[in-house]
Order: C-alpha cells, then structure tokens, then sequence
C-alpha cells in the first residue's frame, strides 16, 4: 500500500492540496480503503462537527482523473468494499492522470472484485451531540424530531443563549435571525430527519464568521425595515412571517393575514373572557412594583449563571454592596465575591418556570450607555401565557448580546466615556466603511456597568405594563 500512498501524496501536492500521513485538526478528508482502526474510528465519532469527511479511494481517483472536488456523499462508507473501492464500481477508470500505473494495487483490485458485502457502520450519528430545537417548530414536528435524535445518542436542550453547548439549532427560516451568527449548526427539522433516517450527514454549508454576522445584519434591518414601515407588532405571529431570500420582502398573501388577525382577536377575546368571569378581577389588573427583585446576576453571562438570594432581608445591602461573582486576573473569586456567593444560591427550575408577571405584554426600557447620556431604549414583548423568571431574564441577556442599532450608534459617538471612544474609532475605520455596517455590541458599550438590580415599575398608573430596567455598575 506504499505505492498507493505515495501516489496520492504526489497527486495531492501537485493539485494544489496538502497531503499528511497523520490525522490532525486541519485535514479536510481522510481516505480510507478499510472501514477499522484508531484513525478510522475517531473520524467517524468527531469527524462530522469538525468539516471531516471520510471517503474511498475511489473518490479521490476520480475526482483526480476528472479534475473536480466530486460530491463526498456518492462515495459514501456504507458502500465500502474491503479495499476502499465502492461495490458495483469496478469497471472504473482508477489511473492517475500522468501516470501510467494504477494508484490501486492489483491484488486489492482483485480482492475487491471478488467481494460482495457492505460494511454498514454501528453508531449513533447524533452521540454526545446537544440539540436545541427553536419553540416556534410545530409539537408534532418536534415530538418526531425528539424521537429520532435521541435514538442516536443525542441530548435535547431546553434553552438556548448565545455561548451555549449547543452542537445544532433546529429552527425553520423564518427564524433563523435569532440564532445566525450565533450557532455554527443551523438546520431544518428536515435536514435532521433525513440525516437520521439515511444514517448519514446531509449537506452542510458553513459560512465564514464575518460573513454570517453580515447575514444576520441583512436579516435585522429587513426586520426593522417593516417595524419602521408601520409593522411594528412584537408577537409571535410576526416572527413567523416567511422572507424571499431572493428579495428580501415577506411573501404573505391577505389569506394568511387574514388567519393572524383571527388567531390574535380570539387570543383578545379568550383573555378578555377569563378576566370578566369575577367581577372582582378588573379588566387591567395591577402589576407588580417591581420585578425579579431577588435576583443576583449580571447581564454579560448566560442566564444559566443567575441565581437568588438566599435571605430576602439582605438582597437590598448586598444589591448595595456586592456585584455578582466575578474572576480576578488569576481566575480565583476575591473576599466580596465570596461574601456574595454565601448570601445567593442558583435558582431552582421551579422558580425559573414560575410566572412572575401575568399580563401577555410587557414593555421593558433598557439603558444603553453607561452614563445614561443616551437614555432608555424600550422593547415590547408578548407571550400569551405571562412571562416567566427565566423569560425575562432571556429577553434582557438577549437584548445586550446584540449589536448596536444605526440610530444608536449615531447618538453614540456623541457620548463621554472611553467605550463611546472605542466606537468612534470602529466608526471612522476604513473596514466598517467598506462593510457598509459597525458591529458593537450593547453590552460592551455598558461597559462596567452590568450588575442586575430589578424592573422597576414606571410610576403612574398601577396597571402599567412598562418596566425600568435598573442596571448598576
């Protein structure tokens, strides 16, 4: 098998590529004539996550003497003869341009001509992934889609969050702005059943960093295109509408217009019933003073991180006087941070799902600049059933993980503080000039200013639905 190896060494190089005898990081296909071994084996566990394809020898003779990178899924494992050569292929041209000697050896040839079976590789295709499916995805899809994952090893995760262990999103393409550039896996609940179903890896297209976050720009203005349009409806039932990635605009018809409207005034009509069956119940109840009071968190980490409290008589003092857990520069928490830690506990997941504000819409006005130079900017959200603990605390962290609008920016450069010079200097840059777009993120223009306090309930009216942010640093 030397001479096969040296062969395509010597093809590889001359092409262009980069040929290696071991199997590291940066190798983009490993040929294989035999389905065993440590190589073979490790491949076929972590190569699908890492762009890794396993193929025949077959493949590589091929898309040699045609001089094209031909699809890896014809040559598929499953089709492996003893010696690399796929089954029923025989008959094919295996020479080298070049060379008049066949890279396959003659006795691997007849070996393989002689073979008959398939190697049908035992493994779960999903084993040790994590799979996050979006809430918006049908129940009857995401029951199929449980199903079929966890059977291949699988492990399904109730939140998602930028940062998270995530190894692929399931959405549909009307969502797919809240996670591109954010999840470097993002398929359809089609691409995961077939996957299952044909026991191997559809395709796949990986985009580069830079050129996602541009994508997921696009797909935000056209989102705040339509909201400053006069769309400037928050509920779910805008989420869902479907974008031509041809041109951009939402492919609606007055049918489907017609069904949102119907589902949203039977979702007034169901509220409005369940609040009029006492008529002790004002038809705008009052809302809570304040909001998530008890919780000891900053806005930079995951809400994983959150925790409450462990005694209700400190929170106010060590809202005073203590900030989250924080590192120092030797990755050790300092004596305040301790002290914190022994007043707090994480929460439990049933004061996560607790729904703590009851209304189905909730207006929250976020600081943006760490000064207050620039004032609140407000965001309404909807949920039919209230908004639990860890929905809010979603909605804040998601909010500061996103980049800075154009108005913002605007305003921004305006303001004193050396975060507002760090976006001056991205904002003069002659790359952001030539992208058309400066990407700064909200929370970095915070600053040190990420410590949770509460929502604080604007004063006036005892039902209002519209929440202060308190943030201090």
């Amino acid at each position: 098998m030397t001479e096969a190896r040296n062969q395509v060494m010597e093809a590889t190089e001359r092409l262009g590529g980069q040929y290696s005898g071991s199997l590291h990081p940066k190798c983009t296909h490993l040929v294989v004539q035999s389905s065993g071994g440590r190589k073979y084996d490790h491949a076929i566990k972590h190569g699908a996550r890492n762009g890794l394809f396993v193929v025949t020898l077959g493949w590589f003779v091929d898309s040699v003497r045609k001089n094209v990178r031909l699809d890896e899924s014809l040559y598929s494992i499953r089709s492996l003869g003893e010696n690399g050569l796929p089954l029923g292929e025989l008959n094919r041209v295996a020479v080298l341009p070049g060379s008049e000697r066949s890279c396959i050896p003659l006795a691997a040839i007849e070996e393989a001509k002689s073979s008959k079976r398939e190697f049908e590789v035992s493994r779960h295709i999903f084993s040790e992934d994590a799979i996050y499916m979006d809430p918006d995805i049908s129940a009857e899809t995401k029951s199929k889609i449980a199903d079929a994952v966890t059977r291949e090893g699988a492990k399904l995760l109730e939140h998602w969050f930028i940062g998270s262990k995530a190894s692929y999103v399931i959405c549909e393409g009307s969502t797919i702005h809240k996670y591109i550039a954010h999840s470097n896996k993002i398929v359809t609940p089609l691409w995961i059943l077939k996957t299952v179903k044909e026991k191997s890896f559809q395709r796949l297209v990986h985009l580069s960093s830079d050129l996602a976050k541009h994508v997921a720009i696009t797909l935000e203005n056209t989102r705040l295109f339509k909201e400053d349009a006069g769309n400037r409806n928050t509920s779910p039932f805008s989420l869902s509408t479907k974008i031509s990635p041809s041109n951009g605009k939402p492919k609606e018809s007055i049918e489907d217009r017609k069904k949102i409207v119907e589902l949203a005034k039977q979702g007034v009509r169901d509220r409005r019933s369940r609040r009029m069956q006492s008529c002790q119940v004002p038809i705008h109840p009052i809302t809570p003073t304040s909001l998530l009071d008890s919780i000891c968190w900053s806005i930079s980490e995951p809400t994983t991180s959150a925790c409450t409290y462990t005694d209700s008589s400190w929170s106010e003092e060590a809202s005073e006087q203590q900030t989250p857990p924080a590192h120092d520069t030797n990755g050790e928490l300092n004596e305040a941070d301790l002290f914190a830690n022994s007043l707090s506990r994480p929460l439990k997941e049933s004061e996560k799902s607790e729904v703590l504000f009851k209304n189905h819409l909730i207006t929250i006005l976020f600081p943006i600049d760490r000064f207050d130079e620039m004032g609140p900017t407000s965001r309404t959200f909807f949920s039919n059933n209230g908004f639990t603990c860890i929905q809010l605390l979603d909605h804040i962290y998601n909010f500061y993980q996103e980049n800075l609008s154009d108005l913002e920016i605007e305003a921004g450069i305006h303001t004193d503080s050396r975060h507002a010079d760090r976006l001056r200097s991205l904002y003069a840059s002659s790359e952001s000039v030539r992208e058309g777009f400066v990407l700064f993120k909200r929370v970095d223009f915070m600053g040190s200013r990420r410590s949770f306090e509460s929502l604080k309930r604007l004063n006036g009216e005892t039902n209002c639905n519209v929440y202060q942010l308190l943030v201090r640093a």
